[in-house]
């Protein structure tokens, strides 16, 4: 009971040392994401948003979530400049097309799943702020008969350090 109470009078201690970084993507409408440093040249997060898309006719909406492992392969680097991730990401994406320009009806909903692969590189700017750059490709895994069952994911975010 001892170590419970400790850990969570320490756990926003552990939140302050600059482990913790917080991102939105400059890419995408709504986009935000959470790094945490876990080890020397490891890092994890989790990466979240939602976005409505006008694709010619109809209305996309979309929700995502990724969660993701990075390794900065390089000795002394902080935590920028090149790394590689493995993340998992799910979307789900509603399909609307208007008739009317004041109605919209429901046409149909996608998931899609997968596990993907990229490469990125971080810039640090004094200390606290990042731009953080990287690119996945992986497959995905819940519809594998599919034409092209690809996924991608690319992104340009600004970047907290705290």
């Amino acid at each position: 009971m001892k170590f419970l109470y400790l850990s969570i009078f320490l756990f926003p201690f552990a939140i302050i040392a600059q482990n913790n970084e917080a991102k939105i993507n400059l890419l995408k409408i709504v986009d935000v994401s959470y790094e945490r440093r876990v080890a020397h040249h490891f890092s994890a997060g989790l990466h979240a948003g939602t976005g409505l898309l006008k694709l010619s006719d109809d209305t996309q909406n979309r929700l995502f979530l990724k969660g993701f492992g990075r390794y900065y392969p390089l000795k002394n680097q902080n935590f920028n400049k090149v790394y590689f991730q493995l993340s998992f990401i799910y979307n789900h994406d509603e399909y609307f097309e208007p008739s009317d320009p004041n109605v919209s009806h429901h046409v149909g909903m996608y998931d899609k799943a997968g596990v993907l692969a990229g490469l990125g590189y971080k810039f640090l700017i004094k200390d606290k702020f990042t731009i953080d750059i990287y690119g996945d490709l992986g497959l995905e895994f819940l519809h594998p008969d599919a034409l092209i069952p690809v996924m991608a994911d690319a992104g340009l975010s600004f970047g907290y350090r705290f």
